[in-house]
């Protein structure tokens, strides 16, 4: 597999992050005597509410109507910030992150966030250092998040040790996260370390056999390379047979055609 194509299954199989925690939009709680304080909160809650719904524009209300009350809560700063990623206006989101940072600078989330966003922005040492700090933190409940986003950064910096490093860690912490165990196992096979790069592999197709996932394919593709090695044809077979049915017009189903003629990876 090349790097292109590498670089093109790392960032598919990795989620799109938005903000921790799922909430539940209604505006019901909102009373005539309420406090401020908790103004604010229910007011950013909503907007992250309708953030993770899809509506940023129905977020960006509700978080302006909390900033307009306190204009130094940093979740609602977060949260704005967010907000401007989503709709690509990149200054900005990265001016209310900062805010939030600088207001809170215990308040992780926002570390996190932007790491993200300095890495979407090739800003790859301020990234790297963003999202170090997050998921050393170990009262943040994302740290398998931060891993997964530290690792890709590494591997966009052309760091492939420090990424399996990084996606290791995810894995100390959460050991059967989906993403991490594709990419390592990617990122092992490349290194040519092709017995842990089964190990991991198997983890995850044990998952997919409990139905708790399903294969990509990025991940068929690379458990036929993992099993042909093994000389293990039933799996081969059976890899083979799932991209042909799910993914014909795959990059991944035409470099596995390649190769029975001899002329793939």
């Amino acid at each position: 597999m090349t790097g292109r194509v590498l670089a093109r299954c790392l960032l598919i199989c990795l989620p799109i992050f938005f903000l921790a925690g799922c909430v539940t939009v209604t505006e019901s709680r909102f009373t005539k005597k309420e406090s401020p304080e908790k103004s604010v909160e229910n007011y950013t809650q909503l907007g992250i509410g309708y953030l993770q719904k899809g509506r940023p524009d129905w977020a960006r209300q509700r978080l302006q109507k909390a900033l307009a009350v306190n204009p130094n809560y940093a979740p609602a700063n977060d949260a704005m910030g967010m907000v401007w990623q989503t709709e690509g206006e990149l200054d900005l989101a990265e001016e209310y992150f900062l805010k939030a940072i600088n207001e809170d600078k215990t308040f992780t989330l926002a570390r996190h966030h932007i790491g993200r966003l300095y890495s979407q922005l090739k800003q790859s040492e301020k990234a790297q250092e963003n999202l170090q700090k997050a998921a050393d933190d170990r009262y943040y409940d994302n740290r398998p998040g931060a891993y997964n986003d530290l690792a890709l950064n590494f591997y966009r910096m052309d760091k492939s040790q420090l990424a399996i490093d990084a996606y290791l860690q995810t894995l100390r912490l959460a050991p059967y996260n989906v993403d991490a165990l594709v990419n390592v196992s990617t990122l092992l096979f490349e290194a040519q370390n092709y017995e842990e790069s089964l190990k991991y592999f198997d983890r995850f197709d044990r998952l997919v056999q409990r139905n708790q996932t399903r294969h990509t394919a990025h991940s068929l593709w690379l458990g036929i390379k993992l099993v042909t090695i093994q000389q293990n044809t039933a799996r081969v077979i059976e890899f083979a047979t799932e991209l042909k049915q799910n993914f014909t017009t795959s990059t991944e189903y035409r470099l596995y055609q390649e190769s029975l003629s001899g002329h793939g990876a």
